[in-house]
């Protein structure tokens, strides 16, 4: 994977037109990733620059039968949307939710085999824009502590259907959204992606204009900290909100 600090900014030489979305959870039974990317389709394709930031794909929560058919459409799905890609790059920041070892492994050799393509573990820095999953706000996380959490869902496993069905009730009571809003209040949040910024990269108040992030399934754009501004791209899971937004790259 590339470096995560370098090698594509453009250093002003030439705008391009970004757009980032993230947290589509395909293949879970509470997305409606499919659908809501098919309507915005042509403004995806014609993007000069696509950022997939991170949850693309639900290992977790998948209804397919095992995690290795999930794997293999997963790595289908991301060749179909490379043939329909226009622009000149795609760029897959890793979530919690697909950072699983055997899917990265597989999007390594897609990038070995197609030029478009490029996987980044924990965050991009396009511009000066920077991008990562946001899964660092569950908490006030340092390096090491992002690490560890990172490590356990590595190798996590898929749920069976007894998980599923108590999941899809937590939709279906709104539990899940009462929490995503008392865990992540957007002040907080972003509070906590900014503490871990300053362990990660204590130079990113001068370097970088715009953080974009996913995770809460909480869309909001332009919460201004300390200079910086702060966006939530939403996710693909029925009624949280999905907010796919342009950078310029």
């Amino acid at each position: 994977m590339p470096d995560e600090f370098g090698g594509h900014a453009n250093n002003g030489l030439e705008m391009k037109r970004g757009l980032v979305i993230s947290d589509l959870h395909l293949f879970s039974p509470r997305s409606e990733g499919n659908r809501l990317l098919s309507e915005r389709m042509d403004e995806v394709t014609q993007a000069d620059v696509l950022v997939l930031n991170g949850d693309v794909f639900d290992f977790r929560w998948s209804e397919l039968s095992d995690q290795s058919v999930t794997i293999s459409a997963a790595i289908d799905w991301l060749n179909q949307l490379l043939e329909k890609f226009y622009g000149e790059s795609i760029h897959y920041v890793l979530g919690n939710h697909d950072c699983l070892s055997a899917f990265t492994s597989r999007l390594d050799d897609l990038a070995k085999a197609n030029p478009k393509f490029s996987c980044h573990e924990h965050r991009l820095i396009l511009n000066r824009s920077l991008f990562l999953h946001g899964d660092c706000a569950n908490r006030k996380m340092d390096e090491n502590m992002f690490k560890q959490y990172r490590s356990a869902w590595s190798s996590h496993r898929q749920r069976g259907k007894v998980g599923k069905i108590l999941y899809q009730l937590a939709d279906a009571t709104g539990l899940s959204r009462r929490f995503h809003e008392q865990h992540f209040p957007q002040a907080v949040t972003v509070e906590r992606v900014a503490h871990h910024l300053d362990h990660i990269f204590p130079a990113w108040r001068d370097e970088i204009d715009d953080v974009f992030f996913g995770h809460t399934h909480r869309p909001f754009t332009r919460h201004a900290h300390e200079g910086v501004r702060f966006h939530n791209t939403g996710s693909g899971i029925r009624s949280m909100g999905f907010l796919p937004l342009p950078f310029i790259a």
